[in-house]
């Protein structure tokens, strides 16, 4: 029969997990913590001992007193957060009362990949904007909202010919932060195809729209100077009976439309 692990001994291998580990005693304070977890909180053992909700809001901690399974630490100096997977047990310790135990993994790089890729499926790699997908998600509850309470909502849509342009990529990325940059911060932008952006404007009329578009291309063109690209552009406000696809084909159609009046201005859909 194997002998019993020594407490020291047991105390050392707590202490030299690579898991961050706590003890809460029955009234959710920490009565014991290792030292992986002392560096994933940048605190001291001294700090973490006795701590309860109220002490660690000191330190921006009292999610760990909410027992989440994903926990982040924010810390007060310009270090970057740390995000935690977190397990809970509950064990029975030699003196027969029962203690809460909680495991805490440092899944930050996984973390940060998780929301890189989240970004590349849902927003443009080039412009950092919207991809068409990203719209898509974004538009739907918006125009929920305009079912619901009756609230005005107008799209532009801007398609540039840059065939002519020595850069293209250097050329679209100018003309979404030229774009961003008379936004509100309510509005979308979205990278709808390779030369198109299509902006969502939400409270907003078709004829606020219209107005803001011609602003824009003011803007854009006094950016470029020479080098601005041939442009098309419609704008449309949202109508009942209109879903998602329904008013998006009105875009389109508007594009259309654009491109057969071959000028610089802004069509109504």
């Amino acid at each position: 029969m194997a002998e019993p692990i020594e407490t020291i001994w047991m105390t050392e291998l707590f202490q030299a997990s690579p898991i961050g580990m706590v003890l809460f005693n029955a009234d959710g304070g920490v009565d014991w913590a290792n030292t992986k977890m002392e560096e994933m909180t940048n605190l001291s053992f001294s700090q973490l001992i006795g701590m309860d909700r109220n002490m660690a809001k000191g330190f921006q901690l009292e999610s760990l007193f909410t027992k989440p399974q994903e926990l982040t630490i924010t810390y007060r100096t310009n270090q970057s957060p740390r995000y935690l997977s977190c397990e809970y047990k509950t064990l029975e310790s030699p003196s027969g009362s029962m203690v809460e135990v909680g495991y805490y993994i440092d899944i930050t790089e996984t973390w940060l990949l998780r929301e890189r890729v989240k970004r590349l499926v849902l927003s443009d790699e080039l412009t950092g904007a919207l991809n068409k997908r990203g719209l898509l998600r974004d538009l739907e509850p918006l125009i929920s909202r305009c079912r619901r309470y009756e609230n005005p909502l107008s799209l532009i849509q801007f398609e540039f010919d840059c065939a002519n342009c020595e850069d293209v990529d250097a050329t679209m990325l100018k003309l979404c932060r030229g774009i961003r940059s008379e936004l509100r911060w309510a509005d979308l932008v979205s990278r709808y195809n390779e030369n198109n952006f299509l902006l969502v404007l939400p409270e907003t009329d078709l004829e606020a729209a219209q107005n803001l578009a011609s602003k824009l291309l003011d803007h854009l063109n006094s950016f470029f100077g020479e080098e601005m690209p041939q442009y098309f552009g419609t704008a449309a406000q949202w109508q009942r009976g209109n879903d998602v696809k329904m008013l998006l084909e009105r875009m389109d159609n508007g594009m259309i439309t654009a491109r057969e009046n071959a000028n610089d201005q802004v069509v109504a859909a």
